[in-house]
């Protein structure tokens, strides 16, 4: 996953090929640092169709506004530069994946 701050976003979002998946944390929250291997997991099967971004709110409060995340953690899914979903706090692999599912068009008809 590739850290994105306020000041490197939108070159980042708007460089993105793929649909995006950003992961917003803090160094402080446990959850958060619970649920990073399982997001590095899914990176790893769907990384090829997925760009995946963390955010640390610390870093990011202009971006956490913008997508009013008020909870972490949080993920934000965006499709062609629009929000499609967004999931607060952890979850399993299955949950996460199933989310992305949800939230993203071209992933829905996966198994």
């Amino acid at each position: 996953m590739k850290a994105v701050t306020d000041i490197n976003v939108v070159a980042e979002l708007a460089a993105a090929t793929k649909p995006i998946v950003i992961k917003f944390e803090a160094k402080w929250c446990q959850p958060c640092k619970a649920m990073t291997p399982t997001l590095l997991d899914i990176e790893k099967e769907y990384g090829d169709r997925v760009q995946f971004y963390t955010a640390n709110v610390e870093h990011c409060s202009l971006m956490a506004q913008r997508y009013r995340v008020s909870q972490i953690p949080a993920l934000l899914a965006l499709d062609s530069g629009i929000v499609t979903g967004i999931r607060t706090g952890s979850g399993s692999k299955q949950e996460i994946t199933q989310w992305m599912k949800q939230s993203i068009a071209s992933l829905r008809n996966d198994g």
